[in-house]
């Protein structure tokens, strides 16, 4: 807990933001950063569009080109790997104006150093990923995310006060290495990606059994989470249910026969399996 930075109360920013990038992450975050927004860049009309009637007074722009001057922090929320093209085209469009700039990337998996063609014109650099899920650009989406930051210290103090001007929790994740970002991008994935993965596959069989998953699933979802999240909290293991950890085989050699007639579920359940058991105590 000693990596949460202690921000002082209130959201007001005394600087302004440019944002590159106008996708989902990009523009939940200019919308939650509207009163400080100094412009945005996204080559999409149709994200502009959506931006123009949402947001009011931000220059909405396609390029960097059309950019003059930078303001104190500049966010690039485009994905990863256009990242690095993106930091060397404000490099050479910028160069000396990049000088004392906060430049903050957002990839989970990325090290702030992949921003280094900025860095070496005098910029500070910091990697500030948002552990959550975005399906919209909506700033509801991103309200008490945790923000994963690491980078340049003399970049914190901004970055932070961008996360809490957003609603977040900024935790520095202190000396990483390319594999530790990479893991903590993992622990990500695997929270929220491959958790809809398997509530797709039980929708699915859901559908297949004939009831009606918004009838059934909510409530076994709810509980499962919350249970989940209490013993998270209170620093227990996650306790898991079903007929694995009973050791009922016969149950679950009927749902291998049931499944038979449903190939690709079929390879999911058996991947479950393989995973919950190499998983056992």
């Amino acid at each position: 807990m000693e990596n949460f930075q202690q921000i002082p109360s209130g959201t007001h920013l005394p600087f302004r933001v440019g944002i590159v990038g106008g996708g989902r992450l990009g523009g939940a975050l200019a919308r939650a950063l509207e009163p400080y927004l100094a412009w945005v860049v996204t080559r999409s009309p149709a994200r502009r569009a959506f931006l123009r009637s949402v947001l009011q007074g931000a220059a909405l722009v396609g390029s960097l080109k059309e950019i003059a001057v930078l303001p104190p922090v500049v966010i690039i929320a485009v994905p990863d790997r256009a990242i690095i093209p993106v930091a060397e085209e404000c490099a050479r469009q910028f160069a000396g104006q990049l000088e004392g700039k906060v430049v903050i990337h957002l990839a989970g998996s990325l090290l702030a150093q992949v921003l280094e063609p900025v860095q070496q014109f005098g910029a500070l650099i910091a990697a500030a990923h948002p552990f959550t899920v975005v399906p919209e650009p909506h700033p509801g989406w991103i309200y008490g995310a945790v923000w994963g930051i690491e980078g340049d210290y003399r970049a914190f103090d901004r970055t932070e006060r961008l996360v809490v001007a957003t609603g977040g929790i900024p935790y520095r994740l202190g000396s990483m290495n390319a594999e530790r970002k990479a893991l903590y991008h993992v622990a990500a994935v695997l929270a929220s990606n491959v958790t809809t993965h398997a509530i797709a596959a039980a929708v699915q069989a859901a559908e297949a059994a004939g009831i009606p998953p918004a009838v059934f699933l909510p409530p076994i979802l709810r509980a499962t989470v919350e249970s989940a999240t209490s013993a998270l909290l209170q620093g227990q293991p996650v306790q898991r249910t079903g007929p694995l950890v009973r050791g009922d085989d016969e149950t679950i050699e009927r749902h291998l026969r049931a499944l038979e007639q449903y190939p690709l579920l079929l390879a999911q359940y058996k991947a479950f399996l393989a995973a919950m058991l190499h998983d056992a105590p």
